[in-house]
């Protein structure tokens, strides 16, 4: 089969010691020299534009949107960046669902009231997607990927999110797919996306890091093709967060990208994204702020136990203190994750970018939701996370007054009603009869 693109225009790069091999053969995934993640790289230098006139090409892409188009690079919120994303992919090989066209609004005063700080809060609302998720942003350029290598079948170890992410694109390119779930760890909402779509779906009685190991082990193995951030492809896709955030300030960059923390995808593809653009020539860039709860924080434990005397962190500090946990009950179930597959693209982010870690309650995680919610946006548990590790922060001096912040809302709270429900029964009112008197009775009529 004639390849899509040649290893000369985009390549696989590992984190750890440099190795390069070809995108569209490899199926480990891991460095075969030191066991390292790899990275996509990409030869900018053969397009033969510069950044800003592809910020015009950008532009003028979503002034189209709103019109009819069967172009992926016009109705897709993440090809429309297609040149900064995965620039050698032909048009014809693209697998889409129309997905990335997500709203950024300003945080409601309820909101704003509860944070505190005097700060400029946005939220970009990726629930907003086919599978209601920001998943669906790696997902279009992931089973591209996939397609373009000329694979039949992809499966994933999941929390919810990424099963229906894979299933839905898998089943759009012609692919079957398998996902393995923890049994009993996911909502309702997510065990039927996958089924809807067509996939097999395996449960095992474990937690996801029992799934994400059994998973590592059928690639490593068997050459299963992984539908994980372990697939760099999807980091590709999550990029266009940064590129639609900047895109929306007229391509000025916040102070904070803020970000919960599972498996560290979003952590990892923000990271990216600043850098490219940093590379790009631009002089702002953002610190990325990642959370997570007490009972999954392995990441922002370490970070924590890392810090010098004046608050910095050093890289390799950090990932000798990085310990894997056994993961707590959290209404986060998406973010209930002990041993994130991302971790050293996550640590690396942080600490390039100057940001931070924080860890948050539950009960402040789930305040937020229900906060968030008063405001008319019904926001995810891990959505929950970010938004409580803002107040926390600005409560700790680190992020100042008049700053501003984006927070991404990874996943639409409907997929959670179960969780919101159990923590909001107090407002729910029982009528004695049917009369409408007793009703006007309770509302003080």
């Amino acid at each position: 089969m004639r390849k899509s693109f040649t290893v000369e225009q985009s390549w696989l790069c590992c984190i750890g010691c440099g190795h390069r091999t070809d995108l569209l053969e490899e199926r480990k995934f891991h460095c075969p020299k030191c066991g390292g993640l790899y990275d996509i790289y990409h030869n900018f230098s053969l397009m033969g534009k510069t950044p800003g006139e592809h910020i015009e090409i950008f532009n003028k892409r979503t002034s189209l949107a709103a019109f009819h188009s069967d172009d992926p690079t016009i109705y897709s919120g993440v090809w429309r960046f297609k040149e900064w994303i995965m620039p050698f992919m032909p048009d014809n090989q693209i697998v889409s669902l129309n997905e990335g066209v997500v709203p950024i609004v300003k945080a409601g005063k309820n909101l704003l009231a509860w944070i505190g700080g005097d700060i400029l809060l946005y939220i970009i609302l990726e629930g907003m997607t086919p599978t209601g998720s920001f998943k669906d942003f790696g997902g279009t350029v992931m089973m591209s990927v996939a397609k373009a290598a000329g694979i039949k079948a992809v499966s994933c170890a999941s929390t919810g999110d990424t099963s229906a992410m894979a299933a839905a694109y898998a089943t759009a390119a012609g692919l079957k797919c398998v996902v393995i779930l923890p049994k009993g760890k996911v909502t309702p909402a997510q065990l039927a996306q996958p089924l809807v779509h067509g996939a097999k779906v395996i449960t095992l009685p474990g937690n996801f890091d029992d799934c994400m190991k059994v998973m590592q082990r059928l690639v490593e193995e068997y050459a299963v093709y992984p539908a994980n951030s372990l697939n760099p492809a999807r980091i590709e896709g999550h990029q266009a967060t940064v590129f639609q955030i900047a895109q929306y300030f007229n391509w000025e960059l916040p102070d904070w990208i803020v970000i919960p923390v599972g498996n560290g995808s979003n952590c990892s593809s923000v990271g990216k994204a600043r850098r490219l653009m940093e590379s790009f020539g631009f002089q702002k860039t953002f610190r990325i702020l990642a959370c997570q709860s007490e009972a999954a924080n392995p990441l922002a434990d370490s970070w924590h136990l890392s810090q010098e005397k004046d608050g910095s962190v050093l890289l390799e500090k950090w990932k000798s203190k990085y310990r894997p946990l056994e993961v707590g009950e959290t209404s986060a179930t998406a973010a209930r994750i002990g041993d994130p597959v991302s971790r050293d693209k996550v640590m690396r982010e942080i600490v390039l970018s100057h940001g931070a870690m924080e860890t948050v309650s539950e009960h402040d995680l789930n305040k937020a939701v229900s906060i968030c919610g008063k405001d008319g946006h019904f926001v995810c548990p891990q959505t929950g996370i970010a938004l409580a590790g803002i107040r926390n922060a600005i409560r700790k001096g680190w992020i100042k007054k008049e700053e501003k912040i984006v927070v991404v809302s990874t996943a639409t709270g409907l997929k959670f009603t179960e969780t919101a429900t159990t923590h909001l029964r107090d407002n729910i009112i029982s009528a004695a009869d049917c009369r409408t008197e007793t009703v006007a009775k309770i509302m003080k009529l």
